[in-house]
C-alpha cells in the first residue's frame, strides 16, 4: 500500500503543479477533445472585452483601443541631434580607470579596454590596468559616440 502525502508544503506544490498543467495545456485538450480548432490567437489586451460580450456583460473599453496595433515597421525613434563633438584627451600613461572616467566626464559613451599583455589578455578590473594606447589621436575632434579602444597593460 503506497505511503500517503501528509506534508501540507508537498500536498500544496503537488496541486499547484497540477492546477498549472490543467490550466496551460488542459485547455486546449478539451477543445479538440470536443471537436474544436485551437482559438485563433487573440491580443492580451482585448481579452477583458471578448469575456465581456461571451456573457453579455455590460463592456468597458478594451486596453487595445488605446494601444495603436503593432505593424510590421517599427515606430520612428525620437527625433534626435547629432552627438556632440569633443578634442579627444591623451590618456596614455593613466590608470585604465581614471582615463574612462575622464572619457565619460567629456561626454563619450562607447569606452572599451584592450589588453596589449601575452598573459593577461582580459581587463577585468580597470584601476589595475595602465593605458599604452588609444584608437583616437589625442587633438581630434570626434563625436562622442565614437568608439574608444583604450590598449592597457598590468606591467608596472
Amino acid at each position: 500500500m503506497p505511503k500517503k502525502a501528509t506534508n501540507p508544503l508537498v500536498v500544496g506544490l503537488v496541486a499547484g503543479s497540477v492546477a498549472l498543467l490543467i490550466g496551460c495545456c488542459g485547455g486546449v485538450a478539451i477543445g479538440r477533445s470536443m471537436g474544436q480548432s485551437d482559438p485563433a490567437p487573440t491580443a492580451v489586451a482585448s481579452a477583458p472585452a471578448d469575456a465581456a460580450r461571451a456573457t453579455n456583460a455590460p463592456t468597458t473599453p478594451s486596453v487595445s483601443a488605446e494601444i495603436p496595433a503593432a505593424s510590421g515597421t517599427p515606430a520612428a525613434p525620437p527625433s534626435s541631434t547629432a552627438p556632440e563633438t569633443v578634442a579627444m584627451p591623451n590618456v596614455v600613461g593613466q590608470n585604465a580607470a581614471v582615463a574612462a572616467d575622464q572619457l565619460r566626464d567629456l561626454g563619450f559613451t562607447k569606452i572599451q579596454y584592450g589588453s596589449q599583455d601575452e598573459h593577461d589578455t582580459v581587463v577585468l578590473l580597470a584601476s589595475n590596468w595602465t593605458v599604452t594606447k588609444q584608437s583616437t589621436k589625442a587633438g581630434n575632434k570626434v563625436p562622442t559616440d565614437t568608439l574608444i579602444v583604450l590598449t592597457c597593460t598590468k606591467q608596472r
